[in-house]
């Protein structure tokens, strides 16, 4: 028996190394020290299904890794198995699955039982054939990669051939058996307890990694249109619309087709080859940080991704990222004007699925895409969707839209199968692949309509130095949690009827401002950005080079001393790195003086790189305040400072998406304010409540200065608005009349004193601002819906003098009255 066993380690120790002359692996997590495997319990790696080339992989890593060797620590005679299958394979020319319990897990539970020796520890481990994105190149490789079927011996060989070099190999966090069995079950039960934890694991790791079983998609239509609540609706359109049942259903079965994507594995891959050249044609390099707060939420829960939407390559580009990160590319809510030739083929095999900006009207397409939703949520797809409902034009996160995220909440309440957690991503570029055509719409010309000439037109992008792109996955929401927050007996209620619960409403409009919020928490600050907000605070958009270096690493220093969250990155370099940098990104331009070089933006550039302030105005927005309350006045009380503050934060608040309790305000304002004092930009009298700013001709008032420009034209803006009610008094203006006057003024300031930001007289920032008064009670609609306010307006307006000087509010009055 020894020999025996001597013999078959032998061949073991032989299989290995000649399989290891051709397969590599890739193995998460990274480091492996996250495993954090006991030294003093017994270790058992739990493999989905029954290979020899399984455990040599396994054997293999643990060795190079310094792991626990399954095979190695395995050969004593009634020792506890070091390695354990939950399924093993029958016949040999038509392989199945043999549906006995898995051999191996009633030792282990009989060892636990007895008490009398070391606990066992179980890892899960999952091997994915054709799963390391980072070197498949082959279309015929994809063909045999890792899917949802069980195959052969020779199938399998292939497999091993096509893909040994790009094995993923991951590691799951290690579970101890008591802990597992800690509920006094019978040896039988505990046993199918175990090995079904075990199945569930595998199915979600697999479901995460590979994405779910799709192999029934080609009846995904026919499902749809089998659900009760579309059949009942293709009755009442036959009924309402004198049709017959068969055109009501022929009608459904095309919306069913125009929404639904046809997700294929080997379309995702040849689309990883195809990224992979394109991103390192256009970008430097892809930052994704954060990943750790992903990883924790991917494999329990329904996994909604919700990121900012600033450009066309914000759907290839997070899904390019997951894949990599060995987590399924998500299905992706995609407007329909991008349902065009050929693109339109490839988004719905990547994963897309279409939607219509509207259901306004066609009940038909609304029932059948809530189906469609409900349908993927409760089989645990991943989804993707951006809440702003369109692209950002000016680079502030977009109010959010309630559709999407209301149709969510509904299908979880309708059927709670597992909990859905919603993870905000921010997505930073340094340059912008659409920044010219944003030029352009904000300069008042349509939006282009989508086309494949389009597309092809926008290859010359691919001469461009697009920098880097930061990605920061934010703290995710738990829907549960929301949940219980509105209406703590949410649990209790039946929601099979169509009607939405009352509590729906304020819980769809939280969650959206909670992530627009957890968006903004985890910023990614960019050299572009700091540039931006520094050189567009000045009068000509130009620097010297030295206040340019001080102002952006004063910036980075407030930041980093007052850090507005935990999540939000910062450049890991100086002003001098940061102005060399935009230099070679061709962002910024140097002037060449004796006296010492001039760094300025030139043409179009300013216009644009007002998109890149407004990444990160809400970080600055704090210092910004309390640098406004001294550009008119030489010295104020501290009181009066945070007085000032808190009556514009709850604006200022809303329109940047910030989010800071009163307890957090207090201390962020108390910070900046102690900080601005350290580096001299304000200076303090002996007991610490009055502040002066420096004297005007030292460059700490420069300093000072430009912080404050940051906010200043929100503050005008906000000042302008309140200027037009009073010249028209209370009860005379409709609400969108006095937002169209509102524009039309900032439309004629930017033009008399060349304001080169878009975003001055953007609409929907006046509408926006006129309904935070009307949410607070600052004003109301009267019977014909015109304005109606009291005397607190004109208070407002009063401390508003205090903050702005004489020269810019007489301009704005100027035009008001012109």
């Amino acid at each position: 028996m020894r020999a025996l066993r001597q013999l078959r380690a032998g061949l073991f120790f032989l299989l290995r190394k000649l399989m290891f002359v051709w397969v590599r692996t890739r193995v998460l997590p990274k480091p492996i020290d996250e495993l954090a495997l006991p030294s003093d319990q017994h270790v058992v790696y739990v493999l989905d299904i029954r290979g020899i080339s399984n455990a040599l992989v396994v054997e293999q890593v643990c060795q190079k890794m310094g792991l626990p060797r399954p095979l190695a620590a395995g050969d004593e005679p009634g020792g506890l198995p070091t390695i354990v299958y939950l399924r093993e394979m029958r016949g040999w020319v038509s392989r199945r699955i043999d549906p006995r319990l898995p051999a191996g897990l009633d030792q282990l539970i009989d060892h636990v039982d007895a008490g009398s020796g070391p606990d066992v520890v179980i890892v899960p481990v999952s091997i994915f054939w054709g799963r390391s994105p980072d070197k498949e190149k082959s279309s015929l490789k994809v063909l045999f990669s890792d899917s949802w079927s069980v195959v052969g011996r020779f199938r399998k060989a292939l497999t091993i051939l096509l893909h040994g070099r790009t094995t993923l190999v991951q590691f799951s966090k290690p579970a101890v058996l008591s802990q597992i069995l800690a509920e006094g079950l019978t040896r039988d039960r505990a046993i199918r307890k175990l090995s079904r934890v075990l199945r569930v694991h595998f199915r979600r790791r697999r479901e995460a990694t590979i994405g779910p079983d799709l192999s029934h998609r080609r009846n995904l239509v026919e499902e749809l249109l089998a659900t009760p609540a579309v059949r009942e609706e293709i009755a009442n359109q036959a009924a309402a619309n004198d049709w017959s049942h068969e055109k009501a259903r022929a009608r459904a079965r095309k919306y069913a087709k125009e929404i639904a994507a046809d997700y294929s594995y080997p379309v995702i891959r040849l689309m990883d080859i195809f990224l992979s050249w394109l991103w390192n044609k256009l970008y430097r390099g892809i930052e994704f940080r954060h990943f750790e707060l992903l990883q924790e939420v991917s494999t329990d829960n329904e996994v909604i991704y919700v990121p900012c939407h600033r450009s066309h390559m914000d759907y290839l580009l997070l899904s390019y990222l997951l894949y990599h990160r060995g987590l399924v590319p998500p299905h992706i809510a995609a407007g329909v004007n991008l349902n065009i030739p050929i693109v339109g083929s490839i988004l719905r095999r990547c994963g897309a699925f279409f939607i219509r900006r509207s259901f306004k009207g066609n009940r038909l397409y609304a029932k059948v895409f809530d189906a469609y939703l409900r349908r993927n949520i409760a089989r645990g797809v991943s989804i993707e969707y951006f809440i702003e409902g369109t692209r950002s034009r000016t680079g502030r996160l977009l109010d959010h839209k309630g559709g999407l995220l209301a149709m969510t909440v509904q299908s979880y309440l309708q059927d709670q199968q597992r909990p859905v957690v919603f993870v905000p991503l921010h997505i930073g570029y340094e340059k912008l692949a659409e920044g010219r055509s944003y030029l352009r719409e904000l300069g008042g010309k349509p939006k282009k309509r989508e086309s494949l000439g389009g597309i092809v037109r926008a290859a010359r992008i691919l001469r461009n130095d697009l920098g880097r792109v930061h990605v920061n996955v934010g703290q995710p929401i738990h829907l549960n949690d929301m949940l219980d927050d509105v209406s703590p007996d949410w649990r209790e209620r039946d929601y099979s009827g169509d009607d939405k619960p009352k509590f729906v409403k304020q819980l769809v409009e939280d969650l959206g401002r909670s992530i627009l919020y957890r968006i903004n928490g985890a910023a990614a600050v960019t050299p572009v950005n700091l540039l931006a907000v520094s050189l567009l605070a000045t009068a000509k958009q130009a620097m010297t080079e030295a206040d340019l270096v001080r102002q952006i690493d004063l910036m980075l220093s407030l930041l980093r001393a007052v850090p507005y969250s935990e999540l939000v990155t910062l450049p890991e370099m100086d002003g001098a790195q940061i102005v060399k940098y935009g230099e070679e990104l061709g962002v910024i331009q140097r002037r060449t003086h004796q006296l010492g070089d001039v760094i300025a933006l030139e043409g179009t550039d300013a216009i644009l790189m007002t998109y890149f302030r407004n990444n990160i105005l809400h970080l600055l927005a704090l210092p910004s305040m309390i640098a406004c309350c001294f550009l008119d006045n030489k010295i104020m009380l501290r009181s009066q400072i945070i007085r000032l503050c808190k009556l514009a934060f709850p604006f200022v608040e809303r329109e940047l998406s910030i989010s800071l309790s009163d307890d957090a305000f207090a201390s962020q304002i108390n910070g900046m304010i102690g900080h601005l004092v350290d580096h001299g930009l304000l200076l303090e009298d002996d007991d610490g409540e009055a502040l002066r700013r420096p004297p005007s001709k030292s460059f700490q008032a420069v300093q000072l200065s430009v912080l404050a420009q940051s906010l200043l034209q929100t503050i005008e803006r906000y000042y302008l608005v309140l200027a037009v009610m009073l010249k028209h008094g209370s009860g005379t203006l409709p609400q969108r009349e006095l937002e169209r006057e509102c524009q039309l003024v900032a439309e004629r300031m930017s033009m008399l004193h060349e304001l080169s930001a878009p975003e001055f007289f953007d609409r929907r920032l006046f509408a926006g601002f006129i309904e935070h008064l009307k949410s607070i009670d600052f004003v109301e609609l009267d019977d014909e819906r015109r304005i109606v306010f009291d005397d607190r307006i004109q208070a407002v307006e009063q401390d508003a003098r205090m903050v702005l000087s004489d020269q810019i509010r007489h301009s704005i009055l100027q035009v008001t009255h012109a």
